[in-house]
């Protein structure tokens, strides 16, 4: 099975992934957080939501879609609180009808001064 891995030169530069990967119409966009900005331990949720959403933006520019072709996001919590700022950016970044999500609280990401990750699905027509 053959597909097109697309790497973002605006994101952070990925390790042992691909940031894209695209195959007919189907793009998968790996999870995205505010790293590796240095200043990331000191950004409250709404500020790595919003890096978050503008680095998933430059991700499906780059395999040739909108936002709008965005039909789910997986986000990744370390606070339940922290869905409000989700809440708060996604009509900044989308029009209805919204994205299927799915929403989960874990322990922790990778980092500690990460609080949220977000990986996406689209479908490009």
């Amino acid at each position: 099975m053959s597909f097109q891995v697309i790497n973002v030169p605006d994101l952070p530069k990925p390790g042992q992934f691909s940031h894209v990967v695209k195959k007919d119409k189907f793009v998968f966009i790996s999870g995205q957080t505010a790293h590796p900005e240095a200043d990331v331990g000191q950004l409250d949720p709404m500020a790595q939501g919003k890096r978050i959403f503008n680095y998933l933006k430059a991700a499906i520019e780059a395999a040739g879609g909108t936002m709008g072709d965005i039909v789910k996001m997986n986000i990744f919590l370390t606070d339940g609180e922290q869905f409000s700022a989700i809440k708060k950016l996604r009509p900044l970044y989308f029009t209805p009808p919204y994205p299927a999500i799915t929403t989960v609280v874990v322990h922790s990401m990778v980092r500690r001064d990460l609080v949220m990750e977000i990986e996406a699905t689209a479908i490009l027509d």
